[in-house]
């Protein structure tokens, strides 16, 4: 498996949590959810995916831009949507579908328009990611990363090592 399709399976994951509206139940769950988009799945894709695709095609420096300014803005949508949470402010209920929306969005520009990309990149740089994105996964939650994906334990010794 290569760093790309599993980040399209992180996306698939997010999708499921969206329509399935899995980010209503509680705080913790938000709090779990935010750990595995931001510290795992964006610090993936922005320490290691982008900077190898803007290396290898200088053509995509601004769009790759454009979707590390929209990590920015779901970073900021999921503080506010948890500051509502906890206050049982309304404007959770009706700002969590623009959330899910949002994130939506941006996975399938990612999908259809930066990560077809990966393919021009060399295996061993394509090798040696896998090993960084293991390394950027370990160092933040396992047990999460499993929880929030739904990949087994068993599933990602197969995918890493």
């Amino acid at each position: 498996m290569e760093l790309v399709e599993l980040l399209m399976v992180d996306h698939s994951d997010i999708r499921i949590i969206a329509n399935n509206n899995l980010l209503q139940k509680n705080n913790a769950e938000l709090i779990d959810f935010n750990k595995f988009l931001l510290n795992i799945h964006v610090n993936i894709e922005e320490n290691i995916v982008f900077p190898l695709l803007k290396e290898n095609n200088k053509d995509m420096i601004k769009l790759i831009d454009r979707l590390i300014a929209d990590h920015k803005l779901i970073e900021t949508l999921f503080n506010n949507l948890y500051k509502w949470k906890t206050s049982e402010n309304p404007l959770f209920e009706l700002r969590l579908p623009l959330f899910y929306k949002t994130l939506e969005d941006h996975n399938s520009r990612e999908e259809s328009d930066v990560f077809p990309l990966w393919k021009n990149i060399d295996n061993e740089d394509k090798i040696i990611s896998m090993k960084n994105a293991y390394e950027i996964i370990e160092s933040n939650d396992v047990d999460n990363y499993i929880k929030e994906t739904g990949i087994s334990r068993q599933m990602l010794k197969y995918i890493f090592i």
